[in-house]
């Protein structure tokens, strides 16, 4: 018997906390009942581990025979995570159009909303799969999806009907910049089955206002901010806190606004990396680089931004779940969805012709582009197969590999993971992270 490869254990005064990424567990252990399972699994039997503590140890897979291919394990995970059809997935760009002009957005945006024949043809779409699959999920997407509330509306409304017929699980969820989120509008994709929806504020008002203005200039940080206000009951609301050299001196004070106007235990937030594509011609990200962090120094400023965040209020000690493949992109039955019906494999391209797969007049045959995503194999890159990150990425983000191979794939529990593990304990030492009461187990919320 061993160790996992995938342990990462921390101490804390007289206890050792040990996460595994392939269960997504972590158990307390006394300091010195750890260092027996250490001397157990070296031979030495003088102060042997109680028969429980090493139970606990192997159901939560930190301890395995000593002949256990954890690699593939998880590699039989990824290859059933990729070709699961069980599952449809859309990403629905209703209006390719924004109402903002962001410097460092990766979309080309020329204004196109999803028209009478798309809405037709994915309909179509739908009703192929219905008969083989049990979940339907949605993620409205744009430029602004808001822009286009009707073709939202009538969507919506034929998923519904379709998958409640059919007996499918179905659930969406929204990226908005927030300026046309009313409450009005929070409540009708609430009851049309939208169970949370993403903001972004990059800043206190000067700096989102620089970040984030809308094209004729204007500000837009103080009707965003009224609109999460007015919408934070009525529609679980995550706030991405989008970073970069210029801005991440600011996020205190955001923080501290969002404090003041009541919105601690509301809303979460959580820092996202400002990347410039420059394999997207003609969007404005193509010149933002120089703003930019590299992984490293995102993977710091993360760790600091959300430990502010926490202690306000407004975000959870949590530490990445075990996850089958890391996005859409790679998946076999999910599929981004232009305004025009274009189809693309990640979000990333979206308005980039060079990247469409095809048409959703075609959908089932695309053409070759889909099979660089397709081939995305982790497993064949060693650096992948020898990270303590491994089950909690499967190789991170195939586009940024495709575009700049090295660390801007990688999640930041690469970089940080002791820390972050550190972090959760200290939470749950004071009872701010969920425990179950008949294991000394500590299930990742």
């Amino acid at each position: 018997m061993r160790q996992s490869r995938y342990n990462v254990a921390v101490e804390r005064g007289d206890r050792t906390w040990v996460h595994n990424g392939v269960s997504g567990q972590v158990f307390a252990v006394d300091s010195g009942e750890w260092s027996g399972v250490l001397a157990f699994l070296d031979g030495d039997y003088t102060h042997m581990p109680t028969v429980e503590t090493l139970r606990h140890l192997t159901v939560a897979r930190m301890l395995v025979n000593d002949d256990a291919d954890e690699l593939g394990v998880l590699e039989r995970r990824y290859r059933a995570a990729t070709s699961d059809r069980s599952s449809f997935g859309l990403t629905i760009v209703s209006s390719l159009g924004c109402n903002f002009d962001c410097p460092y957005c990766f979309e080309d945006k020329p204004a196109a909303i999803l028209d009478a024949e798309t809405e037709r043809l994915l309909m179509e779409v739908l009703e192929a799969q219905l008969d083989t699959i049990e979940r339907f999920h949605v993620t409205w997407y744009g430029g602004e999806p808001l822009l286009a509330r009707d073709r939202i509306d009538s969507l919506s409304q034929g998923f519904i009907e379709r998958t409640k017929a059919a007996e499918v699980e179905y659930a969406a969820a929204i990226v908005t910049n927030g300026y046309l989120l009313t409450p009005d509008v929070a409540r009708r994709l609430t009851a049309l089955q939208v169970r949370r929806a993403q903001i972004t504020l990059d800043g206190p008002a000067e700096t989102h206002d620089r970040m984030r203005p809308l094209r004729s200039g204007r500000g837009t940080f103080d009707v965003v901010m009224d609109n999460v206000v007015a919408c934070a009951d009525l529609l679980p609301i995550s706030i991405r806190v989008n970073l970069d050299a210029s801005n991440a001196g600011e996020y205190v004070r955001l923080l501290d606004l969002l404090v003041e106007r009541g919105l601690s235990g509301r809303v979460t937030v959580h820092p996202g990396q400002i990347v410039a594509y420059p394999d997207q011609a003609g969007a404005p990200s193509e010149t933002y680089r120089p703003h930019c962090f590299t992984m490293p120094e995102f993977a710091q400023v993360e760790r600091e931004f959300l430990a502010a965040a926490y202690e306000r209020g407004l975000a959870k000690p949590r530490l990445p779940k075990p996850i089958g493949s890391p996005c859409t992109a790679v998946r076999t039955n999910e599929l981004v969805v232009g305004a025009r019906g274009e189809l693309y494999k990640c979000y990333d391209n979206v308005g980039d012709p060079r990247e469409v797969i095809g048409h959703l007049r075609s959908w089932q045959d695309p053409n070759d582009r889909v099979l660089k995503w397709l081939r995305y194999d982790p497993f064949a890159d060693e650096r992948c197969r020898s990270c303590v990150a491994l089950p909690t990425c499967m190789g991170g983000c195939a586009h940024h590999e495709m575009t700049f191979p090295g660390d801007s794939k990688c999640s930041t529990f690469r970089l940080t993971h002791r820390r972050q593990v550190e972090e959760y304990a200290a939470a749950a030492e004071v009872g701010d992270v969920r425990a179950h009461a008949s294991l000394p187990i500590v299930s990742v919320s």
